[in-house]
């Protein structure tokens, strides 16, 4: 069984700005130990001050030197298997300039909190191309579903 993390950050805005932190956190220790320099690219809130407590997205950030982003959307927990999935697709900046961006949309657990680490590993501080990240993806669905399975099995 999951143990969710942030369980009921969508009903409460607290707990839900406490997620925000979290994750401001974990990837300032990622990319500033690479000296990596960051910004984030999609608005919180609307033109008039009011915030979006959606998860999406829940993190964002971009690397304009590599012309990457990265931007985890965080659901609401509903199932005891590990939920994540991630993508490559290209994101339009408000100044009109494109960047290639990984996008994460998972269940926040320990297990998925690693998995989503080690993807921005790999899209950016290993700066791995479209074409190879995608293939990585695929095998990260492919060992996330070997394990999903284990969770089924009884030892004796």
């Amino acid at each position: 069984m999951n143990k969710y993390i942030f369980k009921d950050f969508l009903d409460n805005k607290k707990v839900y700005k406490k997620n925000i932190e979290f994750w401001k956190s974990i990837i300032s220790k990622l990319l500033k130990s690479e000296k990596f320099s960051f910004d984030e690219y999609i608005a919180r809130s609307d033109g008039f001050g009011n915030e979006f407590y959606d998860g999406n997205p829940i993190c964002n950030f971009k690397i304009d030197k590599l012309n990457k982003g990265v931007r985890i959307i965080q659901e609401e927990p509903e199932e005891n298997s590990i939920q994540l999935s991630a993508w490559i697709e290209e994101a339009e900046l408000v100044n009109g300039k494109i960047i290639d961006e990984l996008v994460i949309n998972l269940e926040l657990t320990r297990e998925t909190i690693f998995i989503a680490v080690d993807l921005i590993n790999a899209w950016i501080l290993n700066d791995i191309s479209k074409f190879r990240m995608k293939r990585y993806i695929k095998t990260i669905n492919s060992l996330k579903t070997q394990v999903s399975a284990l969770q089924t099995f009884e030892y004796a």
